[in-house]
């Protein structure tokens, strides 16, 4: 038995169309395939380039983080080296200090202790020594009024002794036969003294002083002969005695302190 197949020319004509359509529609998506490869290739690339951008930023910025915290850090054991060389200079400081001032102790104490066993202070090149004070007793032949005799002693850094004891009184008495001390009548008809104090108790008057006879005495002086006080004119002249200013000083606040 025998076949036998017969196409017909428009068969034939339609068959080669619908195997060239098939092909063409073949072709179109392979490209539309390739054409979507391309674009996803592309956006990976992109991506993957961001991401490694980003990457990097983020290595630096950590760098620089840490790098400024080891700066830091570095800074911070510097100080407290720095801080405990301090601690230990000023703890050096101290200790000095200390023994300084333990030295200026001692020597201070050493000072009081050579003072209280001086005996003998020094006075000025022309002065007199009697009970550790100083004393000036003025040139032989040489006589002031009482203002006058004080006034060359205020210029010797003195002023006119202050007799306080039955020793001073005896130990100036012995420089002149009359000499100006200094004792004055104050504005209220009071004694007083160059120090500005008042005269205490009865003093060492001669007897029936003082009277002011003559209407005007009011300066006192001391009598070699009489050994005691007198109270005359003050524009009299007379020999004078000086006494140191520390000691006039010292009688000025004790009396202050009665």
């Amino acid at each position: 038995m025998s076949l036998a197949f017969r196409n017909t020319p428009r068969e034939v004509e339609e068959g080669s169309w619908n195997l060239m359509a098939a092909d063409n529609r073949s072709m179109h998506g392979w490209q539309s395939h390739s054409s979507v490869c391309w674009i996803g290739a592309a956006v990976v690339g992109l991506y993957t380039t961001a991401i490694n951008e980003w990457d990097n930023k983020y290595k630096d910025v950590i760098y620089e983080i840490t790098k400024g915290r080891d700066d830091v850090r570095d800074e911070r054991d510097q100080l407290k080296i720095t801080a405990n060389n301090l601690t230990q200079e000023i703890q050096a400081l101290q200790d000095q200090y200390v023994a300084v001032v333990a030295s200026r102790d001692e020597l201070q104490a050493e000072v009081n202790r050579l003072s209280l066993n001086r005996t003998d202070n020094p006075c000025h090149l022309g002065w007199k020594k009697f009970n550790k004070k100083c004393y000036y007793v003025s040139s032989n032949g040489v006589s002031k009024t009482w203002a006058n005799s004080r006034k060359d002693c205020q210029e010797r850094g003195a002023d006119l002794v202050i007799i306080t004891t039955k020793e001073e009184l005896d130990f100036v008495k012995k420089s002149y036969s009359v000499t100006w001390i200094g004792l004055s009548r104050g504005q209220g008809g009071g004694w007083t003294w160059v120090d500005g104090t008042d005269l205490e108790g009865e003093g060492f008057w001669q007897d029936d002083e003082p009277n002011n006879a003559d209407g005007n005495e009011n300066c006192v002086e001391v009598s070699r002969d009489m050994a005691a006080w007198n109270d005359v004119p003050c524009s009299r002249k007379f020999s004078w005695v000086c006494e140191e200013l520390d000691r006039v000083r010292s009688h000025s606040s004790l009396s202050s302190q009665n």
